[in-house]
C-alpha cells in the first residue's frame, strides 16, 4: 500500500523574525536535537559553519545529541520543522524516504491532521551571509541565550529518561485473590503509537522493564497498543499490504512472553476493517464499500469475503500470539472501517449495508472478531468500547446483537454536563475537570452486568487532553470521587486507565490501586493520602490539593478548547506581532487562534475562566510548598506536575490576554515580561524531570530550545513594541 504526502500550499506563516535568519532558527530550534553533522547535510553546508553558527547565538557549540530524538521523538523534530523545511530537507534531516514519512503521517495517530492536513509551502533552507544589522542581532541573541543558562539549574534528567528514579527492586505484593476489577490495562507511557511490533529494539524501548515493574506494584495486569489486522496477520486481497506480517508477530510474541513475566497480558485495539485507495477495488469490485470522501472506499463488512478475512485473521493472530489477553474495538469514529463507521442510516450508501442498521454492522464485527479469536484461544478478552456510538438506545440494541462473553466499555463520564462560568458544556471526549460517571455509562454498565456480560469503564485518572504536558495532574479529590462513584455502582469488572495519554506510574493510579481489593469498607482519601505518602504532613496535602481540584473545576472544558487551545504547548507557543489568521490544529499548534482555543466560551468568560483557575491553583502551589516536597520521589513528582500545571495555565490566560491587548493596543510588555519568565520557570522543571513536556502520541511538546527561543520571541517583541526594531 503506498502513503501520500499532505499537499504542498503556498499559505506561509510569518518569518521567525526573532531570528536574524530562517536558518539561524532551524539550528537553534534543533540543537542538542539532531547532529550538527545532519544539520549540515540539510543546509547544504559543512558542520564547522553550523557549529560556528550555534556558537554565535550563544549555543554550546559541542552539543551532547541523544540519538533518540530520532527513533522516539521524531514527532517533535517533524513539529519543529514543518514551516521551515521542504519535504526533501525534512526526510533529510529524519533520515527518512518520503515514503516513510507519508506512512508516519497518516498512521502515527493522526499526525497529518495534527499539522493541519497540508504542508506549509517552504523555500529550500540555505545559509545566506548576514548583514550588520542580523549581526547585531545575533549578538543580542547570544547575550540572552546565555544569560538564562547561567540562571537555570544544572541539567540533571535526559529526555526521555523517564524512569530512571523509579523505585526498583524489594519485595512486590501479591495481589489480593478477590480483585473488584478484572482487567486493569493502560497505554504504555512511553510506547510509539507506529509500527512497534517490527522492532524487538523499539519494543524494548516502548515497554522498559522499570516502568513495567511499577506497573506491576500498582496492580495493572494489561498493556494495550494499537494494531493493524492487515500487518500482523496475511491480507487475503493482496499480499503486498502484509508484507513483514511474520516479523510483526514474533515481535507480539516477544512482547507477550516479556510482559507475562510481570504478570501483565497484551490487548490490541482494532479499528477494522480499514479502507483502501479507490484504484485498489479495480478488480475487486465485490468487497468495495462506501467511500469515505478521501480517495478511499471502505471493505464492506456485508460481503462475505470480507467477514471471512476479519474472522480468519483474528483466529490466525490468537494461534500466532498464545499468550495474548485481549481485543478491543471501536466501530465508530476514527478511522474509516466499515461502511457506517463515518455514516448513519440517513447518509450511507453502500448498497449491502443500507438494508441493515449501524448497530447490525457494529454488532456484525465485533461478532466476526470474537469468533475468530476464540476458535484458537478461549481465554482472550473481547470488549466493544462504545465510542461514537449513538446513545444509549443504539448501544442497547448493539448489546443485543453481539454474543454475551463481548464485554462493553464505555467512557465513565460520557456525556456529563456541566455548566462553567454561565455556559452548558458535556463531555464529548473525555475529561477529569468534569467528573465521572454518567448516567449514560451507568446505565449501560447495569444493563450489562444485569445480562451477564462485563463492563468496563475507559477512564483517564493521570491526565486528558485538558493538559498532557505534565504526565499527571495532581487532582486528588476529583480522581477519588470518580473511582469511588466507579466502585459504588457494583457494575464495573473491569478498566481502561487511559487513551495513548494517561500511562505514567505515578501517585493517582497508587491512589486508584487501592479501590482494585474487594474488601468490606472503601478507603477515606486521608487513608490513602497516609499510604501513598507516607511520612508526609497529610493535612498540609490535602489542603493543597483540595485547593488544586477547586481550581481545576474552572477549566472551561468542551471539545474545542481540549483540542485547539495552548494547554499542552503554552510556555513554549510563539507570539506574534500582528495576528496570523491560522486556525489551531488538532493538539498540534495551536498558534494565536483565541477564536479557536475558546470554542463555545464568549471570549471573556473564557479569560475569566482560566485567571480563576490559575490564580486558585496558584494558591494550592502555595500550600504545597509548605510540605517537604523532596522528602519521597513521588511528592517531588507531584511539585512539579503541579509547577508545571500552575505555569501553563497562567501561560494559557497571559496568551489570550495578548491577543486581545494586541488588537486593542493596550500594553502588551508586562505580558511579554511573564511570558519570558514562565517559560525560564518551566525550563528549570525540564532540568530535573524528563517527563515534563512528554506525551507518547505527540512526543515533546516541547523542548529545553523550545522554551529558550520563546524567551528569545518575547524579547524580540518587547523590541517590536517598544519602537526599538522596525
Amino acid at each position: 500500500m503506498t502513503y501520500s504526502l499532505p499537499e504542498i500550499q503556498p499559505k506561509t506563516l510569518p518569518n521567525p523574525a526573532w531570528f536574524p535568519t530562517k536558518a539561524q532558527c532551524f539550528i537553534y530550534r534543533n540543537w542538542e536535537l539532531v547532529s550538527p553533522e545532519r544539520m549540515a547535510e540539510v543546509l547544504d553546508t559543512d558542520a564547522g559553519t553550523v557549529r560556528r553558527m550555534a556558537e554565535a547565538m550563544g549555543l554550546d557549540p559541542d552539543p551532547d545529541v541523544n540519538p533518540a530524538w530520532i527513533s522516539r521523538g521524531y514527532i517533535t523534530l517533524i513539529r519543529n520543522n514543518w514551516h521551515l523545511l521542504d519535504y526533501s530537507q525534512l526526510c533529510t534531516l529524519l533520515g527518512w524516504t518520503e515514503d516513510y514519512l507519508a506512512f508516519i503521517l497518516k498512521e502515527d495517530d493522526f499526525l497529518s491532521v495534527k499539522l493541519g492536513g497540508f504542508k506549509p509551502g517552504c523555500d529550500r533552507l540555505k545559509i545566506r551571509p548576514l548583514d550588520q544589522a542580523q549581526l547585531k542581532r545575533t549578538a543580542e541573541i547570544n547575550a540572552l541565550t546565555q544569560a538564562v543558562r547561567a540562571r537555570l539549574p544544572e541539567r540533571t534528567a535526559q529526555p526521555f529518561d523517564f524512569f530512571e528514579n523509579l523505585p526498583s527492586g524489594g519485595t512486590i505484593e501479591a495481589s489480593p485473590t478477590q480483585q473488584r476489577f478484572i482487567h486493569r490495562f493502560i497505554y504504555s507511557y512511553c510506547a510509539l503509537y507506529g509500527d512497534t511490533f517490527l522492532d524487538k529494539q523499539l519494543i524494548d524501548e516502548s515497554f522498559p522493564e522499570p516502568m513495567l515493574e511499577a506497573y506491576q506494584r500498582l496492580g495493572i495486569n494489561g498493556i494495550w497498543t494499537q494494531a493493524l489486522l492487515a500487518k500482523i496477520a496475511p491480507f487475503p486481497f493482496d499480499g503486498s499490504v502484509s508484507e513483514g506480517y511474520e516479523r510483526r508477530i514474533e515481535g507480539m510474541r516477544y512482547l507477550t512472553e516479556k510482559l507475562g513475566r510481570y504478570g501483565i497480558k497484551l490487548f490490541l485495539y482494532l479499528n477494522e476493517p480499514r479502507s483502501m485507495p479507490n484504484e485498489f477495488f479495480a478488480d475487486k469490485p465485490d468487497i468495495k464499500g462506501e467511500p469515505d470522501g478521501k480517495f478511499n472506499s471502505c471493505l464492506c463488512v456485508g460481503a462475505p469475503a470480507v467477514q471471512k478475512y476479519l474472522y480468519d485473521s483474528a483466529a490466525f493472530v490468537a494461534k500466532s500470539v498464545p499468550g495474548l489477553g485481549g481485543v478491543f474495538t471501536i466501530t465508530a469514529s476514527e478511522n474509516a472501517t466499515n461502511c457506517y463507521s463515518h455514516r448513519n442510516e440517513s447518509s450511507i450508501t453502500c448498497p449491502r449495508c443500507k438494508e441493515k442498521s449501524r448497530a447490525e454492522i457494529y454488532a456484525l464485527v465485533n461478532r466476526l472478531l470474537y469468533e475468530g479469536f476464540v476458535s484458537e484461544n478461549p481465554d482472550i478478552q473481547v470488549a466493544a468500547y462504545t465510542w461514537a456510538w449513538d446513545g444509549i438506545d443504539e448501544s442497547r440494541r448493539v448489546m443485543e446483537l453481539m454474543p454475551k462473553e463481548v464485554a462493553v466499555m464505555s467512557v465513565s463520564e460520557h456525556h456529563v454536563r456541566k455548566n462553567v462560568g454561565g455556559v452548558d458544556t458535556h463531555v464529548v471526549d473525555y475529561s477529569i475537570s468534569i467528573e465521572g460517571p454518567g448516567e449514560y455509562s451507568k446505565t449501560l454498565w447495569k444493563e450489562a452486568a444485569e445480562s451477564g456480560r462485563r463492563a468496563f469503564a475507559k477512564v483517564q485518572f493521570n491526565n486528558t487532553w485538558e493538559i498532557a504536558a505534565v504526565p499527571f495532574i495532581p487532582v486528588f479529590d476529583k480522581i477519588y470521587r470518580h473511582i469511588r462513584g466507579i466502585t459504588e455502582t457494583g457494575n464495573v469488572s473491569g478498566l481502561m486507565l487511559g487513551w495513548t495519554l494517561g500511562g505514567y506510574p505515578s501517585p493517582p493510579l497508587d491512589m486508584v490501586k487501592e479501590f482494585y481489593a474487594k474488601l468490606p469498607d472503601i478507603p477515606s482519601l486521608d487513608e490513602i493520602y497516609e499510604k501513598v505518602f507516607p511520612g508526609a504532613d497529610t493535612g498540609i496535602l490535602s489542603a493543597a490539593f483540595t485547593k488544586f481540584s477547586e481550581a481545576f473545576d474552572e477549566y472551561p472544558f468542551s471539545i474545542g478548547v481540549a483540542y485547539s487551545a495552548p494547554q499542552h504547548y503554552a510556555p513554549a507557543n510563539l507570539l506574534y506581532e500582528k495576528e496570523t489568521g491560522w486556525r489551531a490544529t488538532m493538539v498540534g499548534y495551536p498558534y494565536d487562534d483565541l477564536a479557536g482555543w475558546r470554542h463555545i466560551f464568549p471570549e471573556d468568560v473564557f479569560i475569566a475562566q482560566l485567571e480563576k483557575m490559575y490564580r486558585k491553583w496558584g494558591e494550592g502551589l502555595e500550600l504545597l510548598k509548605k510540605a517537604d516536597v523532596k522528602a519521597s520521589k513521588s511528592l517531588s513528582e507531584v511539585y512539579d506536575a503541579a509547577e508545571v500545571c500552575h505555569i501553563h495555565f497562567k501561560s494559557m490566560y497571559n496568551q489570550a490576554m495578548y491577543v486581545t491587548c494586541r488588537r486593542s493596543g493596550k500594553d502588551i510588555l508586562p505580558l511579554l515580561d511573564d511570558e519570558a519568565a514562565l517559560a525560564e520557570r518551566a525550563a528549570a522543571v525540564v532540568a530535573r524531570n524528563a517527563t515534563i513536556g512528554y506525551e507518547s502520541s505527540n512526543h515533546y511538546f516541547y523542548t529545553m530550545g523550545n522554551l529558550l527561543e520563546k524567551i528569545i520571541n518575547c524579547d524580540y517583541l518587547k523590541k517590536v513594541f517598544m519602537g526599538e526594531i522596525k
